[in-house]
C-alpha cells in the first residue's frame, strides 16, 4: 500500500501524520513533507549526500530525521526529496539524501518536536504523529 501524509494547522504547530507499510517509508514520506515546505525547487538535483543518526527509540530518531533534513535544506537552499540506501534499525538511521535547489525558501517549519510523538504498529502498518513547530 502507498504511504500517506497529512499534516494538521494548528497556532504555532502543525501536526504531521504519516501512515505507512514500513519504517523506512514513514521516514521517506516526513522527507518529502519537509521537501514540499521548503518552497518550489527547479534543476537538477545535488549530488548524494549520506546520513546516519541515531536516537533511543526510533520515534525520537524520526523526530531527528526531520530536524536534520530541515536543517540541511535550510543551509543548502534544496528540497532533499531523493531518499535510497535507507535502513532504519531500532535506533539508527542511515540513508542518502538529494536535493534540488530551493527557489525562493517558504517553509513555515522550524522544527520537529518530542510533544505529541508517536510511532506505533497499528493494523499491520506504522503510524506516525509528530508536532512541528512552525
Amino acid at each position: 500500500m502507498r504511504p500517506v501524509a497529512r499534516t494538521q494547522e494548528h497556532v504555532g504547530e502543525r501536526k504531521l501524520s504519516i501512515r505507512a507499510d514500513t519504517l523506512e517509508d514513514v521516514f521517506r514520506e516526513a522527507a518529502r513533507v519537509v521537501s514540499r515546505a521548503a518552497g518550489p525547487a527547479r534543476g537538477e538535483p545535488g549530488p548524494w549526500e549520506h546520513i546516519s543518526l541515531t536516537g533511543r527509540d526510533p520515534a525520537s530518531l524520526l523526530v531527528d530525521w526531520i530536524n536534520e533534513l530541515l536543517g540541511r535544506s535550510e543551509v543548502h537552499a534544496r528540497a532533499y526529496d531523493d531518499v535510497r540506501d535507507i535502513a532504519v534499525d531500532g535506533s539508527h538511521v542511515e540513508a542518502e539524501v538529494r536535493g534540488r535547489p530551493v527557489i525562493a525558501w517558504r517553509s513555515p517549519i522550524k522544527a520537529a518536536t518530542y510533544h505529541g510523538l508517536r510511532l506505533e504498529r497499528q493494523r499491520g502498518r506504522w503510524a506516525a504523529q509528530v508536532l512541528l513547530d512552525v
